[in-house]
């Protein structure tokens, strides 16, 4: 892959559109990405790798960190890269996830990844992913791989060629991926680990097994060998476990067949013995019969005697109620008819209370009509003075608006200047003006007088019009009351001989209303007195009626009682002749005597018989359950036995194989598989590494992986350096700054080299060195170029990143980069 134009937008320290065209360098050769510290030179390459995989190169730089801080609110970050891979020419576009100024509108609008690809005459494709994968398959490696082989960052290398065994161990992991044979190793173990865990599982079922066995039932012997076994508590010693248990098995069995046996003869005698127990048990039930009988008899006597006591009081009980009935009765007939009376003497209390009421309130209107003619006459009185004075005003400015008329000559001649012509006759002369009074009247003081009178006027109107409307309240409360009075007196009638309502005079009017008010109150006293004395009567004529509704109550419910008593001592009577008859027919079926102990022994002798059943059952059953746990321990155990020996075998393999794997065997030299793996990678690394190594240092030097037969295997990834010109052989770390940057550097392309054909014969036409060249001195420098020249030849581009002016002078096709306030800039130098 060889980009051939690269143009960035909004991307990282780039604020603007920047485009490089790669094609300017021929395809080929060396090239220099210069600038300042931090101008921004390594995001060319984060660009390339962006722009194909979606993903940048550095730990620390995320791809939603690629929007430039210096962009504009509105600007879209996006990288396009053209690039030839195997003859055809491709274009890949690639936006990452932002947040930008809305192009239409106010906001934010927050855009999704896309990319696409462009490879005619094929078919585009659209999607991030569905590109990634694109990119994937079109140059066989992926964007870890590509960063690795594309990409020689100073500390990486550097890193590598200075760290221990155990450091560079974990860098070629990253770098040959080998942590699968790291995780198969981890495996192992754990396989291993599990193996041993699931031996000591069974190990535990097989004692649980051992221990659940019953030996009870068993001679002293076996019982012993039972329990030194599980005293024991040993899986290994637990293998003659099944044969014991054999044993148990046999004993039970025996067991269980004699308790059989015996329960059978049991039986037998237990049923002989129920039937002799009930038959002596039915004869004693008979004499307890007998013994019941008599007793019902003499209960049913005495219930008699009590049903016929309970008829005769009854009666009397009844006889004296119906007596207290009769005289409840006269007494209410003697109080008579007051119901009638009582609601006549209400209706008459509720007229002499409305008339009261009305009689009340035609006294209160006529207090309120003699407040509004007195205020009619207030305020007719008070309108009178207000007109009395507007009419002396309305003189005043008469005379003073005549007044103004007399001086409106001397007024104006005050206004008079020489020279300047009389309004009046035009000259512009001024021989005798006329003079004012000294009490004159001047037009401003006419109409303040004006104003105040036009003030007046308004507020005598106003005094007119209330007058009048006080007038007319007065006058409508007057011929409301007498219309009202005059009603009132009528629904008097005979208790009101006055003269008529519009006849009187309001001192009159008040007099009568009083006189009939005090009427009306004297009458509805009397009213309520009689009112009260009737309520009297009838309160205690509803009591008498309530009394005689309970003692009727009674009564029915004594003839309830004395009914149902008739019928009780009647049934008493017949049942205590049938009672009499059950005993005399009882006595004739009873046997005269009969041994009392006879039907205890019976029933002693059929416990034992039982005692001794439950006895042989319980020895049955425990024989019986030792035979089911124990049958169950048999087969747990010869299941457990054949799983463990499997288990056992399982474990002893993987212990071997993690031991093997991860370098733990004893006797053997302790090298993991994986770092045998590592070592393999790294002798072709360091291989490749000195065909430039040797020919940077003419000759002088050469890289080697340090051998060792000690066992520890802790040195297998160091690395040293042999001196043809001293002949020996020392750590890598003696090296000077130049001597190091140069091995690291042949070690970084010795990688290059060793993944490129690790991955399928992947061709890496396009190489990026970053920085690392400031150690160099010049001769170094020089054959530094010199060896990435010939590793360029003919087709491959080399990127050299750096800031080293040496560098700048010998290599004259560059890419400067140059770091503004506004953001960076970059631009292809051809000189």
């Amino acid at each position: 892959m060889k980009p051939l134009y690269l143009t960035l937008n909004a991307f990282g320290p780039y604020a603007g559109r920047t485009e490089l065209d790669f094609s300017r360098f021929g395809g080929s050769g060396l090239f220099l990405i210069g600038g300042d510290t931090g101008a921004g030179k390594t995001a060319l390459f984060d660009a390339i790798t962006f722009a194909l995989y979606g993903e940048t190169t550095g730990e620390n730089r995320k791809t939603t960190m690629l929007r430039s801080d210096f962009a504009a609110p509105e600007a879209e970050t996006f990288v396009e890269l053209t690039f030839l891979h195997r003859g055809r020419t491709y274009l890949v576009r690639r936006w990452p996830e932002q947040q930008r100024a809305a192009k239409r509108g106010s906001g934010i609008v927050k855009s999704p990844p896309r990319a696409e690809l462009i490879r005619e005459p094929e078919e585009p494709v659209s999607g991030a992913v569905a590109v990634t994968a694109a990119v994937v398959k079109l140059l066989g490696i992926d964007a870890k791989q590509f960063a690795q082989v594309s990409m020689l960052a100073q500390n990486d290398f550097t890193r590598l060629l200075n760290a221990p065994s155990a450091d560079r161990a974990a860098i070629l992991r990253q770098i040959f991926d080998t942590a699968d044979h790291q995780r198969l190793g981890q495996a192992a173990v754990q396989h291993a680990r599990q193996a041993d865990e699931a031996c000591r599982r069974l190990d535990e079922v097989l004692l649980m097994h051992l221990g659940s066995l019953l030996g009870a039932g068993a001679d002293e012997e076996t019982a012993a060998q039972l329990r030194e076994l599980q005293d024991a508590h040993d899986p290994f010693a637990a293998s003659g476990a099944a044969e014991l248990a054999k044993r148990l098995l046999e004993f039970d069995e025996a067991i269980e067949a004699k308790q059989n046996e015996l329960l059978t003869e049991l039986d037998e005698k237990i049923a002989r013995g129920d039937a002799a127990v009930k038959l002596a048990e039915e004869r004693a039930a008979r004499r307890r019969q007998l013994a019941g009988l008599v007793d019902e008899e003499a209960r049913t006597a005495e219930v008699q005697r009590q049903t016929e006591a309970l008829q005769t009081e009854l009666q009397t009980r009844s006889d004296a109620l119906k007596q207290t009935i009769a005289e409840t009765e006269a007494a209410r007939a003697a109080l008579g008819k007051t119901d009638t009376e009582q609601v006549r003497l209400e209706h008459h209390i509720e007229l002499a209370e409305n008339l009261t009421t009305s009689c009340e309130n035609l006294l209160r209107s006529l207090t309120a009509a003699d407040e509004a003619a007195a205020t009619a006459a207030q305020r007719q009185q008070a309108y009178l003075q207000a007109q009395t004075a507007l009419d002396e005003a309305e003189a005043q400015y008469a005379a003073l608006q005549r007044q103004l008329n007399a001086n409106r000559a001397g007024l104006l001649a005050q206004q008079l200047q020489p020279g300047q012509p009389c309004p009046v006759c035009g000259s512009t002369e001024h021989p005798c003006p006329a003079q004012l009074p000294q009490d004159h009247v001047t037009e401003q003081v006419l109409e303040e007088r004006e104003q105040a009178l036009t003030a007046q006027r308004r507020d005598t109107a106003a005094q007119s019009r209330t007058a009048g409307d006080a007038a007319a309240r007065s006058a409508e409360l007057r011929a409301t009351l007498t219309r009202d009075a005059a009603a009132f007196f009528a629904r008097r009638a005979g208790r009101y001989t006055g003269k008529p309502a519009e006849e009187l005079t309001p001192e009159e009017l008040r007099a009568a209303l009083e006189e009939q008010k005090a009427s009306l109150a004297e009458g509805l006293a009397g009213l309520r007195a009689q009112h009260a004395e009737f309520k009297r009567q009838s309160d205690k004529a509803r009591a008498l009626t309530d009394q005689l509704d309970n003692l009727n109550n009674q009564l029915k419910g004594l003839e309830k009682q004395a009914f149902a008593a008739s019928r009780k001592a009647a049934n008493a009577k017949a049942g205590h002749a049938a009672a009499a008859a059950r005993v005399q027919q009882m006595q004739e079926t009873v046997p005269d005597r009969e041994e009392a102990a006879t039907l205890a022994k019976l029933q002693q002798a059929l416990a034992r018989l039982r005692a001794d059943r439950a006895a042989a059952t319980n020895a049955r059953d425990a024989a019986v359950h030792r035979l089911h746990t124990n049958r169950a321990a048999l087969e747990g155990i010869e299941k457990t036995l054949r799983a463990l020996a499997a288990a056992r075998d399982k474990r002893a393999m993987w212990d071997n194989l993690s031991k093997t794997i991860n370098g733990n065997l004893a006797g053997k030299v302790k090298l993991p598989f994986e770092q045998y793996v590592q070592a393999f990678y790294f002798d072709g690394v360091v291989e490749a590494a000195n065909l430039r190594f040797t020919r940077m240092t003419d000759g002088q030097y050469r890289l080697l992986r340090r051998k060792s037969e000690a066992l520890a295997g802790k040195t297998a990834l160091d690395l040293d350096v042999f001196d043809a010109y001293t002949g020996k052989t020392r750590p890598v770390g003696s090296l000077s700054g130049g001597e190091s940057f140069m091995a690291a550097l042949c070690l970084a392309l010795g990688i290059s080299d060793t993944i490129q054909q690790n991955a399928g014969g992947v061709t890496i036409e396009t190489l990026f060195i970053d920085e690392g060249f400031g150690s160099l001195d010049a001769d170094s420098l020089e054959k530094a170029v010199d060896t990435l020249a010939g590793l360029a030849g003919g087709d491959k581009l080399i990127g050299v990143i750096s800031h080293v002016e040496a560098l700048q002078a010998r290599l004259t096709r560059q890419i400067r980069v140059t770091k503004t306030r506004a953001g960076s800039k970059a631009e292809i130098v051809l000189e």
